[in-house]
């Protein structure tokens, strides 16, 4: 929560608890950005030829939107926290808008574009394989709904049902199809499948 005020919550009542899951969690994401960066550049240096500059620069830019830091149009860091106080996580919806729209392949060259396609072939083929193992637990005498919803205008879009219970392994993906989905259908889809006119 963007809030001062867990600063000033003393130590005896929680404060420093939370001040320390704030920085672990904070140290944690950093690690993995900055490991993700390494790996990725170690990847492109493998013929021999050091990254540039750009490519560096392009690499950081997938880094950063895949682990939940998009773009949100502002040059102004002050801009984004004014938004935080008014929207929850705005680079992180903007980073799902930006990886769906594959946003971090447009800069870079040949090669960045290259690796960074290749994360995301990667990205997509865990996503098969979980749910296609989801598929192989799934008893189909539960009930009529289906086990996965592959229509963009339903909430239940790319998750899939055990009873009621959801899981959803497109990591916020699912949701901003969904949200584009009804926006341009005009449409959406209930629980039950019936389609209802949004305008």
């Amino acid at each position: 929560f963007m809030s001062r005020w867990i600063e000033k919550i003393p130590k005896a009542i929680g404060g420093g608890f939370l001040r320390g899951s704030q920085r672990a969690f904070t140290t944690f994401l950093n690690k993995l950005r900055a490991d993700t960066f390494d790996t990725m550049i170690a990847a492109l240096a493998k013929n021999g030829s050091k990254p540039t500059p750009a490519e560096a620069r392009a690499i950081a830019n997938y880094v950063n939107v895949s682990t939940g830091r998009g773009k949100i149009g502002f040059k102004s860091e002050s801009a984004a926290a004014g938004l935080n106080t008014v929207f929850f996580a705005p680079r992180l919806v903007a980073s799902r808008f930006n990886m769906l729209a594959g946003q971090p392949l447009y800069g870079g060259n040949a090669r960045t574009r290259k690796l960074i396609a290749a994360e995301y072939a990667r990205f997509l083929t865990g996503v098969a394989a979980i749910m296609g193992l989801g598929a192989l637990a799934y008893d189909d005498d539960d009930d009529d709904k289906p086990f996965i919803s592959f229509d963009p205008r339903s909430s239940d879009f790319g998750k899939m049902r055990f009873g009621k219970t959801y899981i959803d392994p497109l990591a916020g993906l699912a949701q901003v199809t969904t949200f584009l989905g009804r926006e341009i259908s005009g449409e959406s889809v209930t629980g039950s499948g019936n389609v209802v006119p949004l305008r």
